[in-house]
């Protein structure tokens, strides 16, 4: 088929023109029950909806400055579930709307059908678009055929058939008759347009009308491209499943080969534990935590079990854990909250909220892993893992509000302070790393020496820990500033 051209008249677009620039267009959308009138509707068991605003993009379309968006719905207008969406779109701000998209579902196929005019050289482009049917947004469903006919005016407009240049006279006669407070004509328009859809009906065939004659629009090859796809989709489903069952097969084989591997090599490995024949030891101690910046002392009581090898000396892995009474003070603000009511003609009560938190951190416990290196005189030793922490805050939460008029601060504010106690635990709190040293002041003599005591240093460096903060909009996540914890006490060793 040649390309398409030129289409509405000119009296007809004039008019148009002339009515939609004094189009009343609100700013904000709403949506509007269906009127009862004397006059049987098209498709009663379908709800109606319509929304109105300013600037919107939908993907596939050009930017509307202003859009009027309608639908058809079996259930509720949050729901967003329709049978047709009908849009209407300003797309250059001059108040007339110069941009239809209809997109319908009638599944097996979704299809839309985009109008765009212009009114300058009275004539428009035409697109049609044929989707396989899937679930949610038509963009996301895979794309079967793609049609446009540019710059067509009246006279090929009437050569695709009377119905579709009716359709194009009642866009815009709806156009001229829209308002927010009559949304009759355009309710009847766009159930009109859900009862005109394409269909596939039950030998498979597509099935177009006076209105949207696809015989005109698409050739016999791009039709039968349609229905083809449509009756080749059950067969490609199930190649589709037969490929995702091998490849289940597959992973499945994949997993039991590493399961077997695994076993193997875990076999290994336990065999050569066992050849090694590492020795156990358990160290257990207490003494002073100190903390920095600030200098708070507290107390710790240290438990650590080690592995090393059999003559127990040599590299030692273990567990690090501790009891710890250690503290930390830090102010973060919580960030800032504004919002505004109106509360007359043109006076909006503003207020902003600012909210502080004073947070002391208390470090309970130490859980993590000791690596270390073991002689007959000392041992010097890595660690690394999280700290468990309480924390204990004190949220004060300062509000100003004052009225404003025209834009204009109306008085003296008023201001509003409120404190808030809170407490929080963290098992998996801050992580740290450091370095120490033990020193065995009684030398073992001999190998079967199974008690021994020494004096251990111990410094950490604690990083900075993510935490989100109470009583604060928008919830905001806060960094506890790092701090060092050093640790200076005696262990005894057990079966050393």
């Amino acid at each position: 088929m040649k390309t398409l051209k030129n289409l509405i008249k000119t009296a007809l677009v004039a008019g148009a023109i002339g009515l939609a620039g004094n189009l009343y267009i609100p700013n904000k959308s709403f949506s509007q029950n269906v009127p009862k009138t004397s006059k049987e509707k098209l498709l009663p068991n379908l709800n109606f909806y319509f929304e109105t605003g300013e600037y919107i993009h939908y993907t596939g379309h050009p930017e509307f400055k202003k859009y009027v968006e309608a639908w058809l719905s079996e259930v509720s207008k949050e729901n967003k579930n329709g049978a047709i969406w009908f849009n209407y779109g300003d797309t250059d701000d001059d108040g007339v709307y110069d941009y239809v998209s209809v997109q319908k579902n009638s599944p097996p196929i979704k299809y839309q059908e985009k109008f765009s005019f212009n009114f300058d050289t009275k004539k428009i482009d035409y697109i049609l678009e044929i989707y396989d049917c899937c679930y949610g947004l038509i963009h996301n469903c895979d794309k079967i055929i793609t049609k446009s006919y540019n710059n067509i005016d009246q006279k090929e407009a009437e050569q695709l058939g009377e119905d579709f240049f009716e359709r194009i006279k009642e866009f815009a006669k709806t156009q001229k008759e829209f308002s927010r407070f009559n949304s009759g004509q355009l309710e009847e328009l766009v159930r009109k347009e859900y009862s005109s859809k394409l269909i596939m009906d039950s030998f498979g065939k597509l099935v177009g009308n006076s209105r949207i004659p696809i015989e005109k629009f698409l050739s016999e090859e791009e039709i039968k491209k349609v229905e083809n796809y449509i009756q080749e989709k059950p067969e490609r489903e199930r190649i589709k499943k037969e490929q995702k069952e091998k490849f289940k097969e597959l992973k499945r084989q994949q997993e039991e080969a590493r399961k077997i591997e695994y076993e193997k090599q875990e076999k290994i490995r336990k065999e050569q534990e066992e050849a090694r024949k590492p020795k156990a030891r358990l160290k257990i101690g207490g003494g002073i935590a100190i903390t920095l910046p600030r200098g708070h002392i507290g107390s710790f009581l240290g438990i650590t079990p080690q592995f090393t090898n059999k003559k127990g000396k040599g590299f030692a892995i273990g567990l690090d854990m501790f009891i710890l009474n250690s503290k930390m003070n830090f102010e973060r603000s919580g960030g800032r909250e504004d919002s505004e009511e109106k509360v007359g003609s043109y006076e909006y009560l503003i207020s902003h909220t600012l909210y502080t938190h004073d947070i002391l951190a208390k470090n309970t416990n130490r859980f993590g892993m000791n690596i270390g290196y073991v002689s007959p005189v000392c041992e010097i030793f890595a660690n690394a893992g999280f700290l468990r922490q309480k924390r204990l805050a004190e949220t004060t939460v300062v509000t100003e509000e004052y009225i404003e008029k025209y834009g204009i601060k109306q008085g003296e504010s008023l201001f509003k302070t409120e404190k808030i106690n809170w407490e929080k635990g963290k098992f998996f709190g801050p992580l740290y790393a450091g370095l120490g040293v033990e020193i065995f002041p009684f030398f073992k003599k001999t190998i079967k020496s199974n008690k021994n005591i020494s004096f251990s240093l111990d410094g950490v460096i604690v990083g900075r820990d993510k935490f989100y903060t109470y009583y604060s909009l928008p919830i905001q996540y806060l960094n506890s500033p790092r701090h060092f914890i050093i640790n200076a006490g005696i262990k005894y060793t057990f079966r050393k």
